[in-house]
């Protein structure tokens, strides 16, 4: 009995020890295989952050450095002309483009904020996707009676029709003085704005990106940097004369001995950055943006109606009054 019990005794007390190697070698396993516990992997899936109101850099692979302040109080001006038009909100984000040491133009049209939800919020073009399409807007049926001229603002209200020649008179300089404002050339330093009718914009993000013209690439910025200091553009080099543009005459304001432009319908139409680009290649603007491209806003279509009725230049789409 005795012996029997020695046995059953030094039997336990082996399978107890093999017990305690196993669970020991089960552990050490799981700490070298390196296997990550769900915890921390979520921790590793997690985007950095970003907080809002600082300024973003980023630097395009022309060699341009773009930077972003966002949000940014827009120009006073604009602000004006926005509640004189009962228009709601707009947030604005300025762009700096330092070109100094780029080999190409550089012209921004879109920046694009990402948040922890991978919401999406953007930020155009202040002039062509926001001033332009503000208004006052002039109609020859006023309150839907036919022949009826007057103008309306966004939000139906009637104005005088003195009170609405001044507001659109405004809102053509400022959209002329701000179309395509986010650009510069070789050497050029530069500052602009873009808008979003976004106004809740989250606190913490997880990305910028920012959009130049005619580059195909579309540019992430991280936080850092100051925006750029601006200058005057260098004097331009000498470069061999060339015959000035010929303007394009508006049909309307023909002689009755001079042939009209060419028929441009034939021709291929330009998209809106071949018109622009045409423009800054000494185009006149009502070439580019009348006869080669469609308008697509109140604003484009009231500038060539401008042009056609005298009042806006149509060499520059500049505002020339009467």
């Amino acid at each position: 009995m005795r012996r029997t019990t020695a046995l059953t005794t030094l039997a336990l007390v082996i399978t107890l020890s093999l017990m305690g190697c196993s669970s020991g070698s089960a552990e050490d396993t799981a700490q070298t295989t390196g296997e990550t516990s769900p915890t921390s992997a979520a921790a590793e899936n997690t985007p950095a952050t970003y907080e809002l109101g600082q300024t973003f850099t980023a630097t395009t692979s022309y060699g341009a450095v773009l930077t972003v302040e966002l949000p940014a109080a827009g120009p006073p001006e604009v602000e004006q002309l926005r509640t004189d038009l009962k228009i709601s909100p707009v947030r604005y984000a300025k762009v700096g483009i330092d070109n100094r040491k780029g080999t190409e133009d550089v012209s921004v049209d879109l920046i694009t904020v990402y948040d922890e939800n991978g919401t999406s919020y953007e930020f155009q073009d202040l002039s062509v996707h926001h001033i332009a399409d503000w208004g006052p807007n002039y109609t020859d049926a006023l309150g839907g009676v036919e022949g009826k001229y007057g103008y309306t603002l966004a939000d139906g209200t009637v104005i005088e029709e003195d009170l609405g020649d001044d507001l659109s008179r405004k809102s053509t300089d400022l959209h002329n003085r701000f179309l395509h404002g986010t650009g510069a050339s070789k050497l050029e330093v530069s500052t602009g704005w873009l808008a979003s009718t976004t106004t809740e914009l989250p606190e913490r993000i997880t990305g910028i990106t920012i959009r130049p013209y005619w580059l195909s690439e579309e540019v992430s910025m991280a936080p850092g940097g100051t925006m750029p200091s601006v200058k005057a553009s260098p004097a331009p080099t000498a470069t061999p004369t060339t015959p000035p543009t010929q303007p394009t005459i508006p049909p309307s304001k023909l002689a009755p001995t001079e042939d009209a432009p060419s028929d441009t319908s034939a021709a291929q139409k330009f998209t809106y950055e071949e018109a622009l680009a045409a423009l800054n290649n000494g185009m006149p603007y009502y070439e580019a943006f009348c006869l080669r491209y469609e308008p697509t806003t109140d604003g484009g279509r009231s500038q060539c109606e401008g042009i056609e009725a005298g009042t806006v230049d149509p060499v520059t789409g500049e505002y020339l009054g009467g």
